[in-house]
Order: C-alpha cells, then sequence, then structure tokens
C-alpha cells in the first residue's frame, strides 16, 4: 500500500511554480493557475504510482477532513498558521479551493481510494491505515502470509514513530530521500517535551497560547532539561502544569492516543470505499482539461 499525504506531497510540488501562480494572480490568470496545480497534482500522483506501484500495490490518498479532532483536545492546535499564510504573496485560499476541487475529481475520476473524513487529518488516516495493515489486508509470500508493505509519502517527521513496524517506509518529497525512523522512544519523548511549533503546539515548559501572543516566547528547553526526560520521562516534570501539558502534547503527537471512533471512522470508509475511476475515465478527464502531456502517459495512472 502506497499512503500518499495529499496536501503535504502536492503542496511540495506546488512551491515549485510559486512564482508562476503569483504573475498569474496578478494578471487575473486564473485558467492558467488551475492547470499548473492540476498538472502538479496529477504529476506528483503518477510519479509514485508509476516507481512504487509494482512493489507496495494500491495506492490510497491522505486528506484534512474538517474540524480535526485535535482542535477539540487543545484549542490553539494549528491556529497560528492561517496568520502565517497571510504573510505570503501566495493566494492560499484559491490554492486550497482548487486542491479542494481536484481532491474532487481524483475520487470521482481516478482509480484510487480517497479519504476525505469529519474530524480526520491525513496523518490520522496514514497512522490508522498503517497499524491496519499488521493485522490485516496480509499477502502471500510463498508459503507465508505476511502484512503487505506499506510506503508512506510525506515529508512529516511524525510518520516515523509509523517505522517501529518492520514492513514500513517512509519517502520524503521535500528531501527527495527515505527518512530513518531513529530510536522511536527518545523520538517521542523529545517531540513530546519540544512539542510542535508549525503545528501550534508548545513545549510543556510554556503557555498555551504562546505561539498567539506576539508579547509572549517559550521557555527554552535545554540540553540538560531534555536529558533528564530522556532518563525519567514524564517523571522528569517537576510540577502539575508540565505533567498536564505533557499529557496534552502527548495525545496531540502520539499515534497511539487517536481516538478509538477516529480510527473506526478511517477503517469503515477505508474497506467500504468504492473506487470509482478507470483508464477510460481518466483519459476522459484528461481530454476535457487538456492535459496532452499526461495523455502520453495514461498506463502510469
Amino acid at each position: 500500500m502506497i499512503i500518499l499525504d495529499y496536501n503535504q506531497v502536492v503542496l511540495s510540488n506546488i512551491f515549485a511554480f510559486q512564482a508562476d501562480l503569483i504573475r498569474n494572480a496578478k494578471q487575473e490568470k486564473v485558467e492558467e493557475s488551475i492547470n499548473i496545480i492540476r498538472h502538479a497534482v496529477l504529476s506528483s500522483i503518477k510519479f509514485y504510482k508509476k516507481k512504487y506501484g509494482k512493489e507496495y500495490g494500491e495506492l490510497v490518498i491522505a486528506c484534512d477532513g474538517r474540524n480535526y479532532w485535535r482542535k477539540e483536545v487543545f484549542e490553539y492546535y494549528k491556529a497560528g498558521r492561517a496568520k502565517a499564510r497571510d504573510k505570503s504573496d501566495l493566494d492560499w485560499k484559491f490554492v486550497f479551493e482548487t486542491l479542494s476541487n481536484i481532491r474532487e475529481d481524483l475520487e470521482k475520476y481516478f482509480p484510487y481510494k480517497v479519504l476525505h473524513l469529519e474530524r480526520c487529518e491525513a496523518d490520522d488516516v496514514v497512522a490508522v491505515l498503517t497499524k491496519w495493515t499488521q493485522s490485516n489486508g496480509y499477502i502471500q509470500q510463498g508459503l507465508m502470509e505476511e502484512p503487505q508493505k506499506v510506503l508512506i509519502v510525506s515529508s512529516d517527521k511524525d510518520f516515523k514513530q509509523l517505522q517501529k513496524y518492520s514492513n514500513v517506509r517512509q519517502w520524503s518529497p521535500m528531501q527527495k530521500k527515505f527518512v530513518e525512523g531513529g530510536k522511536l522512544g527518545e523520538y517521542l519523548i523529545e517531540h513530546t517535551v519540544r512539542g510542535d511549533g508549525g503545528d501550534g503546539i508548545p513545549n510543556i515548559f510554556s503557555k498555551d497560547d504562546v505561539f498567539i501572543n506576539a508579547e509572549d516566547r517559550q521557555t527554552a528547553v535545554t540540553a540538560k532539561k531534555l536529558a533528564r526526560f530522556m532518563e525519567l520521562g514524564k517523571d522528569a516534570c517537576e510540577n502539575d502544569e508540565q505533567r498536564r501539558n505533557w499529557d496534552r502534547n502527548q495525545t496531540l503527537v502520539d499515534f497511539e492516543f487517536i481516538p478509538e471512533d477516529v480510527s473506526k471512522t478511517i477503517i469503515d470508509s477505508y474497506e467500504n470505499k468504492k473506487v470509482l475511476g478507470d483508464k477510460m475515465s481518466v483519459m476522459n478527464y484528461l481530454i476535457k482539461n487538456k492535459c496532452h502531456l499526461l495523455l502520453d502517459e495514461l498506463e502510469d495512472f
């Protein structure tokens, strides 16, 4: 199984065309920008399907849904992302609307399962399906049945924790190399202590709203402090506030804390999802949208 983190993979490709998109926006060339984004999406998917499909099998597209469950746990989760994008010259509203429309096209016309679910992020889809393969969807290897190989296509470092499973590898489109898992226990402890600034998760020594309060800064995580947590884990917390923040961060970053109802939603959707597209519908879609270069590589989809 190839599990492709839709936004992560596509955005890493779109950045290569950022100057073109900004120029088109100034000249009001909307269709040209849509075509650029569509080509970036389809080229990325085709590339990974062609290169890894024979070894890993079906391709599943994992998408961010709405109303993430993590926002229910922590109100400031990813709260600073919109503010950061407002500073960019790129019209992010247009980009995400276009990606949403193309995601719907992928579901209708292409031979892939596209999972876009309420309260679920792509991270959840990747993590839950990877765990599901450990006891489901076995493949025959000689006389033995084994868990199918899983290739995660994403640059998100959170997926390192899934390499605790021997059948899992991760390819980073941004770094253009396979991601090494390292020591899982140490990675999760450090990730819990440090939080994740990109997702608006503070370190365990800082206030909940530190990333949206312009007058505030995180308390530094020194090497000495981190070493103590590496040795003792949560027992290194010195007060109730640190213990509370540890629990908060662990729930947000450790995939073992994905709620059972979220996991069930993902598995049910995967198992019951009907693939609607075939080669004919892909061909008609490419013709309709004037993707002439991709038509020559129709068999790779």
